[in-house]
């Protein structure tokens, strides 16, 4: 019920507003993005955004790229992939519009920019006490499910792939890589942004190294298999079988879950870089959505073209153990017809697709990718937590919130190992639920706050457009409230433009400060 098609309507459509708000600038101005992206430098408080780049990418490749892509594939056909990739570019803006929220919204925190979607939901919110439960029932789902239970695909993934390439016990995949985790979530969100940087370049060049392999052994099917993509995504061919329906439902599903847009997954970081206008990092983190589109692409690809892919009939909702429920069943693997027969879909389609290439490493290389990607996303999803658990005990003192902080950071581990060996099935269930409750409160959110969306993009545009290298970012100037951290951050720019000190600026809005919110909250 959780992603039924209201969800699935609200994510496509409310991404295609936001490309008319933002006027396509999601997928035209990659040239800036890029700019972007390579300039900029980290400070005390807050990490560059090259390095909140990557941490963002570190969300968005995960094993649903993988494992995501192939269910994808046996609910909805080849043409799954389609949408899957149209879907991705769509919410792109959606990506945006988050990021730059997830901006404009942060505050300082324990020596950090701390952000994310409950700031701009409680500060964001013309009606206060909506905005607040709002914010309070993400912050719980970012703290707790996020960390705890999201994790769980990626472990059963990391397991399944170690198990199939090298015999490797899940109980002994489970705790290695638990331990590597705890390693590295301890240092907090620098050196989860310096691992990122390490971690994200290597994995995404190698994962798309090992296609190639693949394409150039199959140079042949090439042709076709586009065509079967694009035609199952439109037509009732024999392997579509009427599946138009099915092919985009599970097309816009997957790629949502892949990529992450409209969950709010990634403001949290995005709000961590220094910058000097919000629009800037919404801009680099749309970015990174071609990253993920890359990788969907890659797998389901390899699985296609070597055949090492299975169909269920349209329609099917539940498998009950028979081959007759399947219109396809892969023949470039032996390994398919026993996939079939246990109902399942993962990362083992993609490395049996890539043995037909190179035999034997062809499995491992993607057992060792699925492992980077699993890997690099369950820090990132700490970050989610951690940042989560912040905003619900702000008030506290800093030594009394890094006591709950600490929690996470020991328990989120031992939860990565009980998933490591769980089947694949429940905890994608329980993720999907997970996703699907904090995809329907920040698409709300994203709705409601288009206006300020629009406005900031605005601003930034007008400003490059007057000639302005660096645009700055002055909320008060706006109208936008419950942002006064940007007066500081680009407090020598303001003065500069206000002839006064930034202080004055900021008393003499203040002075009708109570008037105007008076008249947000009686609008």
């Amino acid at each position: 019920m959780i992603w039924a098609t209201p969800l699935i309507i609200l994510t496509f459509f409310g991404a295609l507003i936001y490309c008319f708000v933002i006027k396509f600038s999601n997928v035209t101005k990659m040239g800036l993005q890029w700019k972007l992206l390579t300039s900029g430098e980290g400070s005390q408080e807050g990490i560059s955004p090259f390095e909140t780049f990557c941490t963002v990418v570190a969300y968005r490749v995960a094993v649903g790229n993988i494992g995501g892509v192939m269910v994808a594939i046996m609910f909805g056909g080849p043409g799954a992939i389609f949408w899957m990739i149209i879907t991705a570019l769509v919410t792109s803006a959606i990506s945006y519009a988050e990021n730059s929220l997830g901006q404009i919204y942060k505050v300082r925190m324990d020596g950090q920019y701390r952000g994310g979607p409950y700031f701009y939901m409680e500060h964001g919110f013309k009606k206060k006490k909506v905005g607040k439960i709002f914010a309070i029932l993400f912050a719980l789902l970012a703290s707790i499910a996020v960390p705890f239970l999201v994790t769980g695909p990626s472990a059963s993934n990391i397991a399944m792939a170690f198990k199939n390439s090298f015999g490797v016990s899940p109980v002994i995949t489970g705790a290695v890589v638990a331990v590597l985790l705890m390693l590295v979530i301890a240092g907090g969100v620098r050196r989860i942004a310096s691992f990122s940087t390490i971690i994200v370049p290597f994995m995404t060049i190698g994962y798309a190294i090992i296609t190639i392999i693949v394409l150039v052994s199959h140079a042949s099917s090439i042709p076709g298999t586009l065509g079967l993509i694009i035609s199952s995504a439109f037509t009732k061919t024999a392997v579509s079988g009427g599946m138009i329906g099915g092919a985009f439902s599970y097309g816009v599903k997957r790629a949502v879950n892949s990529s992450g847009s409209g969950f709010g997954e990634t403001p949290a970081s995005a709000a961590a870089a220094e910058c000097a206008h919000p629009a800037s990092q919404g801009l680099v983190n749309a970015f990174s959505v071609y990253i993920d589109v890359i990788v969907c692409f890659c797998s389901g690809i390899m699985a296609v073209i070597s055949n090492c892919y299975n169909v269920l009939i349209p329609g099917t909702k539940v498998f009950n153990g028979k081959l007759s429920q399947y219109i396809h069943i892969g023949t470039g693997s032996a390994v398919m017809k026993a996939q079939a027969a246990s109902g399942t879909a993962g990362v083992v389609w993609v490395q049996e697709g890539a043995n037909t290439a190179w035999p034997v490493v062809g499995g491992a290389i993607i057992a060792i990718a699925l492992t980077c990607f699993a890997f690099s996303t369950c820090i990132a999803y700490y970050y989610e937590g951690e940042s989560g658990i912040a905003y619900l005990f702000r008030h506290l003192p800093e030594k009394n919130r890094m006591k709950f902080i600490w929690g996470v950071r020991i328990v989120m581990p031992i939860m990565f190992f009980v998933w490591a060996n769980v089947s694949a099935s429940t905890v994608w269930a329980i993720s999907e639920i997970a996703f699907g409750c904090m995809a329907w409160l920040n698409l709300i959110a994203l709705m409601v706050e288009i206006p300020v969306v629009k406005k900031v993009y605005d601003d930034y545009m007008a400003q490059r457009k007057a000639g302005v290298e660096e645009p700055y970012f002055n909320p008060r100037k706006l109208g936008i409230k419950n942002c006064d951290v940007w007066m500081e951050i680009n407090k020598a720019r303001i003065e500069a433009d206000a002839g006064g000190p930034a202080e004055a600026v900021i008393q003499a809005d203040a002075g009708g400060g109570e008037q105007a919110e008076s008249e947000l909250l009686t609008e």
